[in-house]
């Protein structure tokens, strides 16, 4: 089977090439400066052939952003519509240096070096689920026979540092009054969607399928969350499944019934100038977000400052959890410890205070 040839260069260097072949086809070839490497890889080729072993070279030198567009392809028809666009924005935020390095030469290392990368800006269940999307492009890469081995079966999960480890920051209420006078002055309707949204802690997809006929007025006046609709996806259910009850604090009570009048009972709730649903590049813009907000707040931040808010009025951490929709209490407790532990010391310095002036 030994097919090595040796050349001369213009420079008059000695090359020895080796050429593999399958079936009287050429399948690989390569150029070394020693016959016996040559001979070698030469060998090495054709015991991988007889195992079943072998990938082309120039298929394992495929850049990976290549193998995640064919994936992407291979998967549009296959999976939900929901599945295959989040397969696509976790594959979109893999950062140029990734994407650009040859499938073969990603090991567990860079990985890694990404995963934890991710963990500084976003949270460790949104990387978790980037992990996930990995295997899934290195799994097809195998299938298609471009790899032989899967770098993710030596991957764990890095811990990181997630937002919440530390403490998550939000509007101050300094913060929010100068965001919401600066809003009034731009666009006074959609000013109060900033305000309700800081009112009642809802995620931006559970506002912007709130619908009039969720309203619930009585003693107990509230909103019904039942359903989000996330920009470019289907509505569906809630991120929990489970439905909840929202109470309205006076103010959050006046704005949902002022944007309720007119209106039918399946019509959206806080919408666009125009009464179109809610989307969040026009609303930033109407609102002008990046100037009357301070750097770095986001839409969400609204929701820990409603959250942030209730547990320093004393809320129960548990109805807290249920007004947030989440699945635990623990989440909920994980998530805003700092808070629950800076009620404790304002009202531990309130008591010391109180022995001082006795």
């Amino acid at each position: 089977m030994m097919s090595i040839e040796q050349r001369h260069t213009t420079t008059g260097e000695t090359r020895y090439l080796a050429r593999v072949k399958h079936r009287e086809r050429l399948v690989a070839s390569k150029s070394f400066s020693r016959k016996a490497d040559a001979v070698l890889w030469e060998r090495e080729q054709y015991r991988r052939i007889a195992f079943g072993d072998f990938i082309p070279p120039a298929r394992a030198v495929t850049p990976f952003a290549t193998v995640a567009a064919q994936f992407l392809e291979s998967r549009r028809d296959q999976i939900s519509p929901h599945s295959w666009r989040t397969y696509r924005d976790n594959l979109v935020s893999v950062p140029d240096w990734f994407s650009a390095r040859p499938l073969s030469t990603i090991g567990a290392s860079e990985i890694l070096a990404y995963l934890t990368e991710q963990l500084t800006t976003k949270a460790h269940s949104t990387v978790r689920r980037a992990k996930g999307t990995l295997a899934a492009v290195f799994a097809y890469a195998i299938r298609e026979r471009m790899l032989t081995h899967n770098p993710m079966r030596d991957v764990r999960m890095p811990p990181g540092v997630t937002r919440r480890s530390e403490g998550i920051e939000t509007f101050t209420a300094q913060e929010l009054a100068g965001a919401l006078e600066q809003q009034q002055q731009l666009h006074p309707g959609l000013a109060t969607v900033t305000e309700f949204l800081s009112l009642t802690g809802l995620r931006w997809s559970e506002l912007r399928a709130l619908r009039v006929s969720d309203l619930q007025y009585g003693p107990l006046s509230a909103i019904r969350i039942s359903r989000a609709h996330s920009e470019g996806y289907e509505e569906r259910g809630t991120k929990t499944g489970r439905i909840r009850l929202v109470p309205l604090t006076h103010r959050a009570g006046e704005i949902a019934a002022a944007r309720a009048i007119g209106r039918n009972s399946e019509d959206y709730l806080l919408t666009s100038a125009t009464g179109q649903q809610l989307r969040s590049d026009p609303f930033r813009r109407a609102v002008g977000w990046s100037t009357t907000t301070p750097r770095g707040r986001t839409i969400h931040d609204l929701r820990h400052y409603a959250a942030s808010a209730w547990l320093r009025a004393g809320i129960p951490i548990n109805q807290v959890a249920s007004w947030l929709g989440h699945a635990s209490p623990s989440y909920t407790l994980e998530t805003y410890a700092h808070v629950l532990g800076e009620a404790q010391d304002i009202a531990a310095v309130r008591r010391l205070n109180g022995i001082e002036e006795r």
